[in-house]
């Protein structure tokens, strides 16, 4: 997990300096089309069988909500916008509480008074971080938007894994996500074509998306997510590490007020779910 931390502050950081000469929608195809090639060899190993889905519809809204996540995402930590990578990710700590009402409102999930309690002192959160009455930058708005994405797309994978293998689920989103941004890519593709060194860059940060999402899932997949869950944190001083080395920026007080009462609100819904599942599967005596 604290890897997945810091190869994705590598992805976020690339795609950074890259949009100072390539449109966010150019690198977020190539951040897609990287990745199935990664996926290439799984599919060459075991079949077009792999890929058989038995919810098309859900599969393919999942790859909607998660192409429309990159593409906020990219534009977010534009060089053209300018939003601090660790008032990105601060925000993208949000998506837990979008999740839940995701899945009272659209997945018919039972939640509790407890949960609902968290995600509500999660949106104050986010409200003391983006202080609204001063008015929502454009950035905070691109990020909470990606947030509200990425949880809609979280949410239809928890769905989707009960009839689906990880891989693929991840073999279809990668490749619908190349499809859906395909026409934006040749609309925004650079007129100067890019020098090796550019290539260079944009697949090392294709690699870094790629890899940041795998160690991501090996991560949870092998140990406790009550544990793991805040180590997710750290990449909040890894971007803000990266802001004030690369970028002279630093995020202000209420940033670091409302990202504490974020991540307080995530970890007690991560912990208290966590206990409740654990007690759910311990046998009567």
């Amino acid at each position: 997990m604290a890897a997945s931390g810091a190869v994705f502050t590598a992805f976020l950081t690339l795609s950074k300096i890259q949009s100072a000469d390539y449109d966010p929608g150019f690198l977020a195809f190539w951040r897609t089309a990287v990745a199935l090639l990664i996926t290439l060899p799984v599919i060459f190993r075991y079949g077009l069988g792999i890929m058989r889905v038995q919810q098309p519809g859900m599969v393919f809204l999942r790859s909607v909500f998660g192409t429309m996540g990159f593409i906020l995402s990219f534009y977010a930590v534009s060089d053209a916008v300018g939003l601090p990578l660790s008032e990105f990710n601060a925000i993208s700590f949000s998506r837990a509480m979008f999740i839940t009402v995701i899945a009272a409102l659209f997945l018919r999930e039972t939640v509790g008074w407890h949960r609902w309690g968290a995600t509500l002192a999660g949106f104050v959160g986010v409200l003391v971080m983006t202080h609204p009455q001063t008015g929502v930058s454009l950035g905070t708005g691109l990020a909470l938007g990606a947030a509200f994405c990425m949880a809609g797309a979280i949410a239809l994978v928890k769905s989707l894994s009960r009839l689906h293998r990880p891989m693929t689920l991840l073999i279809w989103a990668n490749l619908l996500s190349s499809i859906l941004l395909l026409p934006l890519a040749i609309w925004k593709w650079p007129a100067v074509a890019p020098s090796l060194l550019d290539w260079s860059m944009i697949g090392l940060m294709g690699l870094c998306g790629a890899l940041g999402q795998y160690l991501y899932i090996r991560g949870m997949s092998i140990g406790d997510a009550s544990f793991l869950s805040p180590i997710d944190y750290l990449r909040l001083p890894m971007a803000a590490m990266v802001d004030w080395l690369l970028f002279h920026l630093l995020p202000g007080p209420w940033t670091w007020v409302g990202t504490a009462i974020i991540i307080s609100a995530t970890f007690y819904i991560t912990y208290r779910e966590h206990r409740l599942s654990g007690r759910a599967a311990t046998p009567p005596l």
